[in-house]
């Protein structure tokens, strides 16, 4: 099985990329002066998460770079930005919820092995078949450079959005008369199921009362939540080397990060 190695506030990728970025490595974010430029009020989150992974790319600021992450499957960018909001420290993810039965506090514990095999499962897929009726509609997995296009579609109408959704991905061009709620459920499905990562749901039994509650989260939502908490901590660091030291942002970031936690241990232990 592949495993995701990583040094010193730097994490490796070649696990989870393919030519011409396998031997991308990405350096932690919420470490450097550029990371507070990050907007996480911006609306417009495909384009979001494509800075946040180019901005983080070491050794690797070609031209290319931003549209490498455009052009990768929904799926694998979100895969991407978990590894990335987890750093350098952790094995997986924790996502506390409570049982829909019992009430009870329940937990929901996902590695990045299980990540990475689902993902890689799905790579393996490139193209959806899904029966309607008497044909076949044949769709192609979203990429990034597709959320990119349809920003700028009108989706004050539900079904008219999905139309157009589903028209920019079918491989053969193929219209239908018409896509009602069943339909559009079916085809929802289907897409799920061959790009887990994108709206992620499993099953989780409780222990206290025995039953099988459904979970679903947003990962591309947890992880810029938690971009955006290490974002926030690199603001209050940034604080409280200056009020103590006196030292400019410039002066600051001059430091090399490791440095940086060193002089914040020593400012909590109220070493002189």
């Amino acid at each position: 099985m592949n495993q995701i190695s990583h040094s010193v506030n730097t994490i490796d990728f070649s696990a989870l990329l393919n030519s011409p970025a396998e031997t991308l490595s990405f350096r932690a974010f919420g470490t450097e002066r550029e990371d507070l430029n990050i907007d996480f009020a911006e609306p417009d989150t495909p384009a979001l998460v494509t800075q946040i992974l180019t901005l983080c790319a070491v050794g690797q600021k070609s031209d290319w770079l931003a549209d490498f992450f455009w052009n990768l499957s929904v799926g694998k960018r979100h895969e991407c930005l978990l590894r990335l909001a987890a750093g350098d420290e952790s094995e997986g993810l924790s996502f506390p919820f409570k049982c829909a039965f019992c009430c009870r506090e329940l937990e929901l514990e996902l590695t990045f092995d299980e990540i990475y095999e689902q993902q890689n499962q799905a790579d393996c897929r490139t193209n959806i078949e899904i029966d309607i009726g008497a044909e076949r509609l044949m769709l192609r997995k979203p990429l990034g450079i597709d959320q990119k296009k349809w920003q700028t579609f009108d989706f004050s109408n539900v079904r008219a959005a999905s139309r157009q959704i589903i028209g920019s991905l079918s491989v053969f061009d193929q219209e239908f008369a018409d896509f009602d709620d069943e339909i559009i459920k079916l085809i929802d499905e289907a897409m799920d199921e061959a790009d887990p990562l994108i709206n992620f749901n499993c099953r989780a039994g409780c222990g206290e009362c025995g039953e099988i509650n459904e979970f679903e989260t947003d990962l591309c939502e947890y992880s810029l939540n938690e971009l955006r908490r290490q974002q926030s901590r690199l603001v209050y660091s940034v604080h409280r080397l200056a009020e103590y030291y006196h030292w400019s942002e410039s002066e600051i970031f001059a430091v090399p990060f490791w440095r940086r936690l060193q002089y914040l241990k020593f400012i909590g232990e109220g070493k002189s």
